[in-house]
């Protein structure tokens, strides 16, 4: 279970909840600049300034599926001060590497969540192929020739990458990048023949036209690129599954700064210009009510869902 420190943290003056925020407060991202967490950290982290009356800072500290930037915000001072976009690899790290020295369930308490995160295939325009289908008949003739890049070990791109494969029986291999911006940059420039990667990410390849977008795997479509069909369609059913991003903070963060940040996450994501501008950036809006302890339940459901899956596949322990 998350950090859940609700009724157990320390508490707070009238004076300091009155104050809170009265200094910059840094916003951690664990993926490069141009990742999916990143881009949708940037916008949040400027209508939050302006709510908190003081800025919000991006600051990216990419390595290890993110779990570098966990484990220094893991030690960061509690203080709501030091927050963190958490994404699905970063509550996965038991299972996935063999050494960390924090623990996502007793580290850290949720704040809210941001969005859920689609994800599309794509090709290079150097395969020599029209369609999917005929993408798809080449890599089978051709076992171990065709590769599919994906945002790193373990990541949501990867793991569909890898149920792609299987589903579909396609014996491509698997290229590990650091973040879904470095594969994208791959598959254009044809050193990489596919990629699994956020719609985010990809939306700036796909409006330049330098990858061939084929497939959404989900079970909408995707209101930026309506007109790419879902998996479905080409009869490989049943991978359906998106991302997401939240915030969470050090565990032992007050409840009044929590609360605070969790007002001003909503009040972002309620503003009209602000979901346009999301939606328009590929995401998925949440749907419910985005309180802390609803975050808590979602994150303990989907962790435990993933856990098994990486176990049934031997995906794990893969980082020294």
């Amino acid at each position: 279970m998350v950090g859940s420190t609700f009724p157990l943290a320390a508490m707070s003056t009238d004076v300091e909840i009155e104050v809170y925020p009265k200094r910059p407060i840094t916003l951690v991202v664990g993926f490069p600049p141009g990742d999916g967490a990143d881009i949708i950290a940037r916008h949040l982290a400027m209508y939050m300034s302006n709510d908190l009356g003081q800025r919000v800072i991006v600051e990216n500290r990419p390595g290890a599926g993110g779990n570098i930037a966990a484990a220094s915000v893991a030690r960061a001072k509690a203080d709501g001060y030091t927050i963190f976009v958490a994404a699905r690899p970063i509550a996965l790290h038991k299972t996935l590497y063999r050494e960390v020295d924090y623990d996502f369930s007793r580290d850290f308490t949720p704040v809210g969540i941001i969005v859920s995160v689609p994800y599309v295939l794509v090709m290079g325009k150097h395969v020599a192929a029209t369609t999917l289908q005929e993408a798809f008949a080449q890599a089978t003739r051709n076992p171990g020739a065709m590769t599919c890049g994906s945002g790193g070990i373990g990541t949501t791109s990867h793991l569909l990458c890898e149920e792609l494969r299987e589903k579909a029986g396609l014996p491509w291999v698997h290229v590990p990048y650091a973040g879904n911006a470095a594969a994208l940059l791959d598959v254009a420039g044809g050193r990489v023949d596919f990629a699994v990667v956020s719609v985010p990410a990809a939306l700036p390849f796909i409006k330049a036209d330098t990858v061939r977008t084929m497939a959404v795997l989900g079970r909408d479509k995707v209101s930026v690129i309506p007109s790419v069909p879902g998996l479905d369609k080409f009869g490989i059913r049943n991978i359906h599954d998106q991302s997401w991003c939240a915030v969470v903070a050090p565990t032992g963060t007050p409840t009044h700064a929590i609360a605070r940040l969790n007002r001003s996450i909503n009040a972002a994501l309620s503003n009209a210009e602000v979901r346009k501008k999301i939606v328009g950036l590929g995401y998925v809006l949440p749907s419910g009510r985005n309180t802390a302890e609803a975050l808590e339940v979602f994150i303990d459901e989907d962790t435990e869902k993933w856990t098994d899956i990486l176990r049934e596949r031997q995906v794990g322990q893969t980082v020294p």
